[in-house]
């Protein structure tokens, strides 16, 4: 994986993170919608090869 994927998949995760740690402060129906949808991104990204998910990675 180069550095540029990796970077790619580290600001995708943060994303993901930013928009799930939203919805757990305000659980609304919006906020769900809006994790969803961002799960739903994430995902078809990495279907379609949009971003490469390393098979595995060290967390600091």
């Amino acid at each position: 994986m180069s550095t540029i994927n990796r970077l790619e998949w580290s600001r995708q995760v943060a994303l993901l993170n930013d928009t799930i740690k939203t919805f757990q402060a305000d659980p609304s129906p919006s906020q769900l919608e809006a994790a969803i949808r961002q799960m739903q991104s994430y995902a078809e990204a990495a279907r379609l090869g949009g971003i490469e998910i390393p098979q595995r990675f060290t967390v600091n």
